[in-house]
């Protein structure tokens, strides 16, 4: 079936942005054809509803947003994520990001931690929609929504987990005790700031390094 134009553009506008963090050739090419089959499978149309194929932020309601597609690609990326991971995803948001996980963990689990109610009765009904027009819904039956606070309530250990919204410096010490009660061995916090790089933390044989990106984003506040 031909693609749709305007998606069409926007995948390539995905393309040309994380391309230019690809260092090995082979394994950063078949990682960015993951990703871009995910964003084709699990289409943004069914998250939002106005101009669903704009490379870029669109609000939500509740203060929140649904990301841009070039930015969600550049987590994914650095999550490097990979089938069987079981996944932590703080702020499910529309649902997008996460079913995007989902798919591409697939059979790993995802947990999806939402504290805003309204937006935890959104994302369910989104999910439902994508599953009734999606051919391959079950690589989307890996996924829980949770309405919880995920730091008043840690459980659980993951080898991913990935928020959603960005951080003040005062908070970047509760993402790396979270990183030291959750992360497997190997495991990678992916973590954006409010305003500035996102902060990548791995874990090894206990111990958190923690790395940024040379490139500033924004993102809406994450609530604790």
């Amino acid at each position: 079936m031909e693609i749709n134009p305007e998606k069409k553009r926007m995948l390539k506008s995905v393309s040309n942005y994380v391309t230019r963090f690809v260092t090995d050739q082979e394994a950063g090419t078949r990682q960015v054809n993951a990703i871009l089959d995910a964003m084709d499978t699990v289409d943004r149309r069914f998250f939002i509803d106005h101009h669903p194929y704009v490379d870029t932020a669109l609000s939500i309601g509740h203060g929140q947003t649904i990301s841009q597609p070039s930015t969600v690609a550049r987590v994914l990326m650095l999550a490097e994520l990979a089938p069987g991971h079981d996944v932590l995803e703080i702020g499910f948001g529309s649902g997008w990001n996460a079913c995007l996980i989902a798919y591409l963990v697939y059979p790993g689990k995802v947990i999806s931690a939402e504290i805003v109610p309204e937006l935890v009765e959104l994302a369910r009904d989104n999910l439902e929609k994508l599953k009734k027009n999606i051919a391959v819904k079950d690589k989307l039956d890996n996924l829980e929504i949770k309405n919880e606070n995920i730091f008043q309530n840690p459980h659980g250990k993951y080898d991913r987990i990935i928020a959603t919204a960005g951080v003040s410096p005062d908070m970047v010490s509760k993402i790396e005790d979270l990183a030291y009660k959750s992360l497997n061995d190997k495991g990678i916090i992916v973590c954006p700031y409010q305003s500035g790089p996102m902060i990548i933390m791995k874990k090894d044989q206990g111990v958190i390094r923690t790395q940024f990106t040379q490139e500033q984003y924004a993102f809406v506040p994450l609530i604790i």
